[in-house]
């Protein structure tokens, strides 16, 4: 029997016509904070620093919403899969619940103490101060950025990416011309310079929440969930939402814990080494896009197989997409490379400050191909075969035992060099693909969810 899935058309039309839309659409998330730095980027490091604190929060909450969406995927897919839409609906509810829930909270911290959140990132006065309304302003976004990322990935569940693909494209387009408008003062409007950056991404996430989530409650005929359906009771599903979604949720909110906590370390370390970290994330972020999609379509792929039954099939499409990992990183060395010259030189930066920033992308570029197979293995073959309980183990404790703690004793008490900094605290990447991979070859990432009415 062949370990591959290399022949299998229907496999590779399913697996491009899920990933493709979810790489077009995560890069115009990313590039919606991009745009932010990048625009500012002409006003110095001090306004790079303050909307990169932002954003990195932001970017944590994102990670939260992320591992909801998720984790409600690992059970949806499956239950897609056997067609069970009454569960799927359940699962949606119990996700859009939590969703609300979530952003109350974000919503409120920032929103009353947005300082509070700067200083947890940085000492610097000027930083916190430039960056205060700036964060003020994003904390309108969190209730439309969280419910439109569950109604994505519950989308996704069901192969519906091109909504959302629209939404997101739309908002880019309106958050560059609205960003133009206000930081830079255009066409009569004031100049806000940070606040306009602001101001621009509120206007984006406005209408993407009108356009995907009005569409999700409205239109879509996957969940056929509408607004009735919010207050669903659970009970007969709590329990699998406990034991399947739950550590996802908690596996993201540490991924995104840690690079939030990169990002404090890094910013008491001095605001040079701030703004570069800062610059590197977020071509790392543009570059690595394609890891988001091979993973969410993996995810959902390997997870309608599963409820399908068919495990063999399953475990040689698991094979190929780890195959197209690894490939997929070799060939983004040479890229990251080309291109980050005339990528450093769009900032306004000190030499000291371009110097860090080079040495961590030759890091980056080292780490690339077992980076691309710890997110496809993580984020996507595992979680879609149900084994959320050991990604769980994995990311706890390479992030709070090896990670964080090597990057801290570099910076504060070794003092390091800026790369060697940068290397501990992206450490977990590729020892992550490492512990991943191994879980992999040994058959036990597959979990069988069954519905309510199964045993």
């Amino acid at each position: 029997m062949a370990a591959f899935e290399l022949k299998n058309r229907a496999f590779y039309v399913k697996s491009v016509r899920l990933m493709l839309p979810v790489v077009l659409q995560q890069m115009i998330t990313i590039g919606i904070n991009f745009l932010d730095n990048i625009m500012v980027g002409s006003f110095g490091e001090i306004q790079i620093s303050a909307v990169a604190f932002g954003n990195q929060f932001c970017s944590f909450f994102q990670f939260v919403c992320m591992g909801l969406g998720s984790g409600a995927i690992v059970m949806s897919s499956q239950y897609w899969g056997r067609k069970e839409m009454g569960s799927m609906r359940v699962i949606a509810a119990i996700a859009l619940r939590l969703t609300v829930a979530l952003c109350a909270l974000f919503t409120l911290v920032t929103a009353l103490w947005p300082h509070l959140v700067l200083n947890f990132f940085t000492g610097d006065e000027s930083v916190i101060l430039a960056g205060t309304t700036y964060m003020r302003m994003l904390s309108a976004t969190f209730l439309p950025i969280g419910l439109v990322s569950t109604a994505t990935y519950l989308m996704r569940s069901t192969g519906n990416v091109r909504i959302p693909l629209i939404g997101s494209s739309i908002a880019f387009f309106l958050n560059l011309f609205f960003n133009w408008v206000f930081i830079f003062g255009k066409l009569g409007a004031p100049r806000l310079e940070l606040v306009g950056a602001a101001v621009g991404t509120l206007i984006a996430r406005g209408f993407e929440f009108c356009f995907v989530f009005g569409y999700f409650i409205l239109r879509d005929k996957g969940f056929a969930f509408r607004l009735k359906h919010f207050l669903l009771p659970g009970q007969s599903l709590h329990r699998q939402y406990l034991k399947f979604s739950i550590p996802v949720l908690v596996s993201d909110t540490i991924l995104g814990l840690s690079l939030m906590l990169t990002t404090v370390i890094m910013g008491h370390l001095g605001k040079e080494i701030s703004s570069a970290n800062a610059i590197v994330n977020s071509a790392v972020q543009v570059l690595t896009v394609l890891n988001t999609g091979i993973a969410g379509a993996s995810s959902v792929v390997v997870g309608n197989t599963i409820g399908e039954g068919d495990i063999p099939r399953a475990k040689r499409e698991g094979n190929t997409y780890v195959l197209l990992a690894f490939l997929i990183g070799l060939a983004a060395i040479p890229v990251l490379l080309a291109l980050e010259r005339p990528y450093l030189g769009l900032y306004n930066i000190a030499p000291e400050t371009w110097q860090m920033a080079h040495s961590m992308v030759l890091c980056t570029a080292f780490m690339m191909p077992m980076q691309t197979i710890a997110y496809v293995t993580s984020k996507g073959i595992l979680r879609g075969g149900g084994d959320t309980r050991f990604l769980l183990a994995a990311d706890s404790s390479l992030v709070w035992l090896v990670s964080l703690p090597l990057g801290a004793m570099a910076g504060f008490w070794w003092h390091l060099t800026p790369v060697w900094i940068y290397f501990f605290l992206r450490v977990e990447y590729p020892l992550k693909g490492l512990v991943c991979l191994a879980r992999f070859c040994t058959g036990k990432w597959i979990q069988e969810i069954k519905g309510p009415g199964q045993r």
